[in-house]
């Protein structure tokens, strides 16, 4: 198996994570409910409905700024220890 490097599986993973998460931003300012519903498929029966933000308190753009950047923090950590963890279990035979 060939070596990867650790940082480039990071940065993918970041770059995904903070993907997904504006385009998951603009479905629920657009299609507050309809990506309500979606995700609830997810859930395992799980009702998120319990936990939706009021509409009088809506998300600030610093806590979105905020979440944009953690996922992507943390998709870079996990990318870079997957590849880290790769190359490890690589060298066993």
């Amino acid at each position: 198996m060939d070596a990867t490097k650790p940082w480039v599986r990071g940065a993918a993973l970041g770059a995904t994570a903070g993907v997904v998460y504006v385009v998951c931003a603009l479905a629920v300012a657009l299609f507050p409910e309809g990506t309500l519903a979606f995700f609830n498929t997810w859930a395992h029966g799980v009702d998120l409905t319990l936990v939706k933000r009021p509409a009088a308190k809506p998300l600030t753009a610093g806590e979105w700024s905020f979440g944009l950047v953690s996922i992507v923090v943390a998709g870079y950590l996990a990318g870079a220890l997957y590849g880290w963890l790769r190359n490890l279990f690589g060298t066993w035979k």
